[in-house]
């Protein structure tokens, strides 16, 4: 009986979903303008941080990371600076734009408070939900 089970037809597998949330801190959307600068470098590069929160951010712009791990400093609205570590979790190009998925190695608590306080000031639609 049981050569004739393995011919049967097969039950139809249900379709996965084309994109699953799979943080446990999920990041607010907030697609603003920022410039960044990594440590030696003298100019600042324009970018767009499209979602962020305490664990990291992803990062729009025209031009490659020039490193994997880096101190950057990461200027939002000409009002909040940040000099942070971060490294690069994966990296794709759309549309001639390359993105980066960067996750913080360290926070400090001053930089959290920061956080917090740009996401109320300047995102605040984004963050009444989380309160």
């Amino acid at each position: 009986m049981v050569l004739f089970s393995f011919f049967r037809k097969k039950k139809d597998l249900p379709l996965k979903p084309g994109l699953v949330e799979k943080r446990l801190l999920p990041r607010w959307k907030i697609a603003s303008p920022a410039k960044i600068k990594w440590q030696g470098s003298k100019d600042y590069v324009a970018c767009e941080v499209r979602d962020l929160n305490m664990k990291g951010f992803c990062l729009a712009m025209t031009e490659k990371i020039p490193e994997a791990n880096a101190r950057v400093e990461l200027y939002f609205n000409e009002k909040y600076f940040f000099d942070i570590d971060i490294s690069v979790i994966w990296h794709k190009e759309v549309e001639g734009k390359q993105i980066f998925g960067i996750r913080f190695l360290k926070v400090r608590d001053s930089d959290k408070e920061k956080i917090y306080r740009m996401m109320k000031e300047d995102f605040y639609r984004h963050f009444e939900k989380y309160l």
